[in-house]
């Protein structure tokens, strides 16, 4: 499986339309800031731009987005990090929902890039422990804001991937909400895990200031 770039430079060219939970709200971003000393060196997943001001480097994939930030932003794969005990804290939201190789090398890579005693600090999208029925959601939909509805549903799909092709077909019928249209034919996957799935954090942190925030912690891990 492989995450789509077209996918994802579409999204961020038009991320205003997006709100939480798809995107961090302000407890997420005061939550973050206090896992990070003043002196930590930081460095970002992605190019998430409520947490850039936190860190001292970034690095996607994404050629477009990075050119935007070359004071602070590098081409390249979070499956092969090309550091080695640099920083203090690793940062990501989201993460974990679009990195398509197994969750495994994610961790072996932030553990490498990471200093002994550094902080793997990532908001993640978790499916409940006990799937919901997807009738029941979808006549459950008047109840969430637009995001937090399809994030309910890509939930009630996961086994613990769903392609993202496939809740836009169950989507698109019911709302015609105009950020639909990006996951139209697109190849790729999204990747829910359960709480129970994840290896065994350090810290963890839930919001509570928007629509779906108790599926949204904020989890450490540290490098022993």
């Amino acid at each position: 499986m492989f995450f789509s770039m077209h996918l994802w430079e579409t999204i961020s060219n038009r991320f205003d339309e997006w709100t939480p939970p798809l995107r961090p709200g302000p407890d997420d971003i005061t939550a973050f800031a206090h896992t990070i000393n003043k002196q930590d060196n930081v460095l970002l997943l992605g190019l998430t731009e409520e947490l850039l001001p936190l860190s001292a480097k970034a690095i996607d994939l994404n050629e477009p987005l990075v050119k935007k930030n070359p004071e602070k932003a590098l081409v390249g794969n979070w499956n092969a990090l090309p550091f080695e005990n640099t920083f203090d804290v690793i940062l990501g939201d989201g993460c974990f929902t679009v990195f398509q190789d197994p969750l495994d090398l994610l961790f072996e890579q932030a553990m490498k890039a990471l200093k002994k005693g550094g902080r793997f600090v990532q908001r993640v999208f978790i499916a409940p422990e006990i799937q919901e029925n997807l009738d029941v959601v979808l006549s459950q939909r008047h109840r969430h804001t637009f995001h937090a509805f399809k994030w309910r549903v890509a939930h009630a799909m996961a086994t613990p991937y769903v392609p993202v092709k496939a809740f836009y077909d169950v989507l698109f019928p019911l709302t015609q909400n105009k950020t639909l249209e990006v996951y139209k034919d697109d190849d790729s996957s999204y990747f829910f895990p359960k709480l129970s799935e994840l290896p065994k954090w350090d810290r963890i942190h839930f919001n509570t200031s928007y629509d779906l925030a108790e599926r949204c912690p904020i989890i450490t891990w540290i490098k022993k």
